[in-house]
């Protein structure tokens, strides 16, 4: 009798579906997916890393790490990655693999957590963008300037483990600025231990952008 009313129920959708019909539905796989960004930072790569990172949300990955080995390039490419990157519900992690410099300094910045490995270094140095003024465009390109500025310089002191410490890099404005791995750690720009980075568990396989024009030196070489 009782086996009968089980049936009766299950037949009238009654009770709850079955672990089978459970497996069919999506499942968050979880784990991070991983980029290498070696190059300048232009238009096309920042594209790439900020549509790989958009991938990663709709595949359900936790985070992404970007691993970067970049001498910098477009302040405004920088600003539009980062920007982005920030909006986005995962989490952001970047490490320093080798140089960083100038606006690639800006996507280090945008991790959440941050590592530097052994022997790289981060490059500062007062931000340059126009070459020429015309006397009509002077004043708002002075005025875009100065939103750069503060954009970068508000990035660095976020980056900072203490406030205080921005006394110490602000001579890049004057001059060029060059941190190691150590400086990088003591300042609190890295807020993460490297050798932490072999806990993760890796979400398929890693993206490589690398511009254009440095496959082609590869591919002669």
């Amino acid at each position: 009798m009782k086996i009968a009313a089980l049936a009766c129920a299950a037949l009238l959708g009654l009770i709850a579906p079955t672990a089978a019909q459970d497996a069919d539905k999506p499942t968050r796989k979880g784990g991070t997916m991983v980029v290498n960004f070696l190059g300048p930072v232009t238009s096309a790569s920042m594209a790439e890393i900020v549509r790989t990172a958009q991938d990663a949300v709709l595949v359900g990955a936790d985070e992404i790490q970007i691993n970067i080995s970049s001498g910098g390039g477009r302040v405004y490419a920088a600003r539009f990655a980062v920007n982005v990157l920030r909006s986005l519900p995962i989490k952001i992690v970047t490490v320093a693999m080798s140089d960083v410099g100038s606006s690639a300094v800006a996507l280090f910045c945008a991790g959440e957590e941050r590592y530097v490995a052994p022997g790289a270094s981060i490059f500062l140095h007062q931000l340059t963008r126009f070459a020429e003024r015309s006397v009509k465009t002077a004043a708002a390109q002075e005025r875009e300037d100065e939103i750069v500025r503060g954009w970068y310089d508000g990035m660095l002191s976020d980056c900072l483990g203490k406030r205080n410490s921005m006394s110490e890099i602000e001579v890049y404005n004057d001059r060029d600025l060059i941190l190691d791995d150590a400086d990088i750690l003591r300042l609190g720009m890295a807020n993460k231990a490297y050798s932490t980075l072999n806990d993760k568990r890796q979400f398929g396989r890693a993206v490589n952008v690398v511009p254009g024009d440095l496959k082609q030196i590869n591919s002669q070489n």
